[in-house]
């Protein structure tokens, strides 16, 4: 075997994000009594992306985030709600989605037989936990590392290192890393020094010169790398 050790990305790898995100929303618009619009999905997804995106710039600390995009989303849609009350609704309601990917539970229980797993993700405690706990896949790692719990998130070194601490120091050839993000999961598995594979399921092009060891646009096809 070419690699001993496998480290996933959560959201938009396995976890189907996007599916959870959408029903938390709807679900905290009804909760706040504030009429929902199809029109809002988009709207979020876009200020979600640049808060993020913000945070692993360290433009934003991650204290700041969840309350700021509710704040920007609600400025966007002209809406008058409290975003401290929303932001807390949504993270409870966002607690609970553990739909995935098509063929992640096949993928993962598959692997888990012959590579070492560990789920790398930058997200909230709050909501990371609750979802990996009682999602069917997540006991078949050897560690999960959340970026708000250890301090630092991808592409920063800092998070490799403690994640690579946590895995006994392995040989950095040993290890492949796999995510959708290229800003995130690629270029910090590039930068640290680590063979990349890129889930790009919409078949985007690559950005600002990331180039991924390997690319995939279903999750099956990473059996055909490994």
């Amino acid at each position: 075997m070419k690699y001993k050790w496998l480290l996933f990305d959560a959201d938009g790898t396995l976890f189907d994000f996007d599916k959870s995100q959408d029903k938390a929303l709807k679900n905290t618009f009804t909760a706040i009594g504030l009429p929902f619009k199809d029109s809002f999905y988009a709207t979020y997804f876009m200020i979600n992306k640049k808060i993020w995106q913000m945070l692993e710039k360290k433009q934003i600390n991650q204290s700041m985030l969840s309350e700021t995009r509710f704040e920007m989303f609600f400025a966007k849609i002209d809406a008058q709600a409290d975003a401290a009350e929303a932001s807390a609704l949504y993270l409870q309601f966002l607690s609970h989605g553990t739909d995935l990917i098509d063929g992640a539970e096949k993928l993962i229980h598959t692997l888990n037989k012959s590579y070492n797993l560990l789920l790398i993700t930058n997200g909230l405690k709050s909501v990371q936990r609750p979802r990996f706990t009682a999602a069917p896949i997540t006991k078949l790692f050897k560690e999960i590392i959340i970026s708000e719990e250890v301090g630092h998130t991808k592409p920063h070194k800092e998070i490799f290192d403690i994640t690579f601490e946590r895995m006994g120091n392995p040989a950095k050839k040993d290890v492949l890393m796999i995510g959708d993000n290229p800003g995130s999961d690629i270029l910090g598995g590039i930068n640290y020094g680590l063979d990349t594979c890129w889930y790009n399921p919409q078949k985007n092009s690559a950005t600002d010169g990331i180039i991924p060891t390997y690319e995939i646009s279903k999750l099956d096809e990473l059996f055909d790398i490994l």
